[in-house]
């Protein structure tokens, strides 16, 4: 049953349409490709996948053979739930606890993501099945801790297990002085993350203690981005995944009431809702979207042993089987696969513009072989920083390189060419240097270029993007050079002299000759939701 699941996944990496934030990591790996800028916290895709572009094919190729070797680290992640469930259950039952969740919801959709979420989680459970059903020795300790580390570098939301490592470390302590040494440490660990966390600012930026700054400050963004959203920030996503894995919710749910049961070993009590307490997160986790179940749910999935065991003694595994099974075929059978050739032909359309790449900006890396511009501005927590900022980050971009590409594929980029009815606008710099140096080429697709209207007087424009441009519509002087249609100009960034007399409209376009392709810009979403 778990192998026919694991099949649907491998249909669903080759036929699912990509996230945008899928297309925003695939770029992280190119930016480091290019020698730009690119994270070496929180993006462990970045090590481990920096091949991949190496190989034929495409982005939206190169990005599915990724989520491809990400099934693995889910595959580790059931190994360890069945693992640590069974302490509690006989291999049935453990193996049912790993069916439940690899079935669960968003779990089965997003488990192969390209993101940090599955290494993570894949990390972080092999360390707790270590702790739970290994000997505490020297040599697992030191493996542990190395576990737990890597964890922290793919994503900062690790520390979101902690619970769950504090009660199992407490049910394997039997001494009431080893236990009182491990809540020391805790609070001693709290302690010095909070320190860390408030000195991030005042410490150096170079050497190891430069990387503790880095860190810090990477603690104290992560804590805003978390825990910034108020109650149930995420509320609608968890509504729907307790629609799409009722079976799971409703061992959870039971799970809990289990733990609370009145005559419980308080230390049984400890580890069953130590391992529920990284799910509770989703009430204040500002980030708890579909993806974050695929994370944050492990740990819950041991503590429903007991309960699925009881309804395996009851109904037996093929009819405790059938419910996630059915679910998992459902939720395959309902993905809008038509977005991933929408995506494809997005991609060949743009490399058909642009056979060589070239800066550009956009909201989420779609044009992943592309180097961005902006090399942010990807989710709402980027977009409320910009606005904090009050930086005007894409008129500093132009200044730095020539962009000729603008692909507006989100709604606040889309708003400064068309009414989008959206209430977030750009700043006022960047608004005007992108709506005054892009014009339309092909659906969403912008280039650097200035529509130039008929009249008598002359024209001062401002070109924010230097290079050459060839005249389109009607012929046009410029800097006091006539040109006529079809020839090619340089111009250089800064101010330059539109004459007189102009009969008819012009186009300035980036580029020589531009091309655009074959086929139309094509009809639908861009990205599926979620």
């Amino acid at each position: 049953m778990l192998a026919l699941v694991l099949l649907l996944q491998v249909e669903l990496v080759f036929s699912k349409s990509v996230n945008w934030d899928e297309f925003f990591h695939f770029s992280q790996i190119h930016q480091h490709l290019l020698g730009r800028p690119a994270p070496w916290l929180q993006a462990p895709f970045v090590a481990l996948f920096f091949w991949v572009p190496a190989l034929p094919g495409d982005n939206i190729d190169h990005i599915q053979l990724i989520r491809l070797l990400i099934l693995p680290f889910e595959i580790v992640t059931i190994a360890a739930i069945a693992g640590m469930a069974r302490r509690f259950a006989d291999r049935e039952t453990a193996l049912l606890c790993s069916l439940i969740y690899m079935t669960g919801g968003y779990v089965f959709l997003h488990a192969f993501a390209l993101r940090a979420d599955m290494i993570a989680a894949a990390l972080l459970m092999a360390a707790l099945w270590l702790i739970l059903c290994r000997p505490l020795r020297g040599r697992n300790i030191a493996l542990i801790l190395l576990l737990v580390g890597l964890a922290f570098v793919s994503t900062i939301k690790a520390v979101l297990y902690a619970p769950a490592f504090l009660g199992v470390l407490l049910f394997r302590l039997e001494r009431p002085s080893h236990r009182r040494a491990l809540a020391s440490t805790a609070i001693l660990v709290v302690l010095a993350g909070l320190a860390l966390l408030w000195l991030a600012p005042h410490l150096p930026a170079t050497g190891l203690v430069g990387a503790l700054r880095d860190i810090g400050d990477l603690g104290r963004a992560s804590i805003d981005r978390m825990f910034s959203g108020g109650v149930f920030p995420q509320g609608v996503w968890l509504a729907l995944q307790i629609v799409f894995a009722p079976l799971l919710s409703v061992a959870i749910f039971a799970a809990i009431l289990h733990a609370c049961w009145p005559g419980r070993e308080w230390m049984e009590r400890i580890l069953f809702l130590s391992l529920l307490a990284p799910l509770a997160t989703v009430v204040i986790y500002r980030n708890a979207f579909p993806y974050h179940f695929a994370f944050i749910l492990p740990p819950a999935a041991v503590a429903i042993a007991p309960v699925v065991g009881w309804l395996r003694r009851r109904y037996g595994v093929v009819t405790v089987s059938f419910l996630p099974l059915a679910g998992s075929l459902l939720l395959s059978l309902g993905q809008d696969r038509d977005v991933l050739s929408r995506q494809r032909a997005i991609q060949t359309g743009i490399q058909t513009i642009f056979p060589v790449p070239v800066a550009y900006i956009d909201n989420s890396g779609m044009a992943g072989n592309f180097p961005r511009a902006v090399n942010h501005f990807a989710s709402g927590w980027a977009l409320d920083n910009y606005y904090r900022s009050g930086e005007p980050i894409f008129s500093d971009a132009l200044e730095a390189e020539p962009v000729p590409m603008l692909l507006a594929n989100n709604v606040v980029l889309r708003g400064i060419f068309y009414d989008t009815n959206f209430d977030s606008h750009l700043h006022p710099a960047d608004d005007k240097i992108l709506r005054e140096n892009y014009i339309p080429h092909w659906g969403r697709v912008f280039v650097a270029g200035k529509a130039i209207r008929p009249g008598d007087a002359e024209l001062v424009i401002h070109v924010g993007v230097p290079g050459i441009y060839t005249v389109e519509g009607g012929p046009v002087a410029i800097d006091g050079h006539r040109h006529a249609v079809g020839n090619l100009v340089r111009l250089s960034r800064g101010k330059h002299v539109i004459g007189g007399g102009r009969t008819s409209a012009a186009v300035l376009r980036w580029g020589d000759h531009l091309g655009r392709p074959a086929f139309a810009w094509p009809e639908g979403l861009m990205y599926s939701v979620y």
